[in-house]
């Protein structure tokens, strides 16, 4: 039988881990629901914040030549960022299919925005020394 020592550190990283595995579970974003439509010959995703989007099977990789047998039994990973087709040993992910589906452009734009609302320590303090400085500089009017 091994002996596995867990020290202060690790239970503080499977704390963190843990914590950030909750947080990814209640992303609005979340996959929560998938089906295959065999007649639009789609995948239909629901989100956790309620919206849905429909992805055709021809743009989703590994599944092109899948029988339409097989595309029934989907399963969403718990933080709903990934599918699995464990009949074709296929796994997606989300982020990336949506990406394929609708550009990169547009993926791009929304990872920024989300990205922008980040706050981090450092963040806030950079906006607290630029403040102090009179906040952002009015634009000159050139004539």
């Amino acid at each position: 039988m091994t002996v596995v020592n867990v020290t202060a550190k690790d239970r503080e990283r499977l704390a963190r881990a843990r914590a950030l595995g909750q947080a990814r579970s209640q992303d609005p974003s979340g996959v929560v629901d998938a089906r295959y439509d065999a007649e639009r010959d789609a995948v239909d995703l629901t989100f956790r914040n309620g919206g849905s989007m429909t992805i055709p099977r021809k743009i989703i990789p590994g599944l092109d030549q899948a029988p339409a047998a097989a595309l029934g039994s989907i399963s969403v990973s718990p933080a709903g960022d990934a599918l699995a087709w464990r009949s074709l040993d296929a796994d997606v992910y989300v982020p990336g299919l949506i990406e394929r589906a609708f550009g990169t452009r547009l993926f791009a734009a929304a990872t920024g925005r989300r990205g922008g609302r980040r706050r981090s320590k450092a963040k806030a303090a950079a906006a607290k020394i630029n403040g102090a400085k009179g906040g952002r500089p009015r634009k000159r009017v050139s004539a």
